[in-house]
């Protein structure tokens, strides 16, 4: 069974999320944007040397800025990003760190730089990464089995913003739409916010019934 916990961190609330498999015994953690004691003490409780990823959706401080301190407890774990989002992790510019806080993160440098459709061995199944820029050039949304992790890519309702560097209305619209024509139905942690389903967004989330982008978020 699949257990998710969310961790809303930092001063912009990021939905941090552990994620532990009960039959394998394995875990992974997806956008750890800042310090969170309880997500350290659920990992340490579970085995540090469980958690096999930390798996970031994109670029920004708010979903990154823990992402080496975390790593540092969890040396055996592989750090993802997206391919286009590499250099984000060494720039204070790129990842907004310098200009919403005047401080940047601790830099690091990603074990993976993931590209679409790539397949991520979790035990037994398996974390496939689906390309979907709009909000930075290398955003990407992590599928296992049912569940999506869109990042800022969809926020239940809307979208990420794409006014930051790197970001593009057309490329949000695209990668909207290739979430909106996935087959069934998805349970869907987002970076910020509740959590959703895709079929409540086909039907609520304006953008995605729509087609149409407004840069509103």
């Amino acid at each position: 069974m699949i257990e998710i916990k969310c961790y809303p961190v930092g001063e912009l609330q990021a939905n941090c999320y552990y994620i532990f498999d009960t039959d394998q015994e394995i875990s992974f953690v997806v956008d750890p944007g800042d310090y969170s004691s309880e997500l350290e003490e659920q990992i340490i409780k579970d085995g540090t040397e469980k958690v096999m990823y930390i798996l970031l959706t994109h670029g920004h401080f708010d979903h990154i800025g823990y992402t080496s301190t975390l790593h540092k407890l969890c040396p055996s774990a592989k750090i993802v990003i997206g391919k286009g989002d590499s250099g984000f992790t060494s720039n204070d510019i790129l990842n907004l760190s310098s200009y919403f806080s005047g401080e940047g993160v601790e830099h690091f440098k990603a074990d993976v730089e993931a590209s679409d459709n790539d397949s991520l061995s979790f035990g037994q199944k398996a974390i496939t990464v689906l390309n979907t820029p709009g909000h930075t050039t290398g955003g990407v949304c992590y599928i296992l089995e049912d569940i999506i992790f869109t990042g800022d890519t969809i926020i239940s309702g809307t979208t990420g913003r794409t006014d930051f560097p790197t970001g593009s209305n057309k490329e949000m619209l695209a990668s909207v739409n290739r979430i909106r024509n996935l087959e069934g139905d998805y349970r869907m942690f987002c970076g910020h916010g509740e959590s959703t389903t895709l079929e409540y967004e086909r039907k609520h989330n304006y953008i995605m019934r729509d087609s149409v982008y407004e840069d509103i978020y």
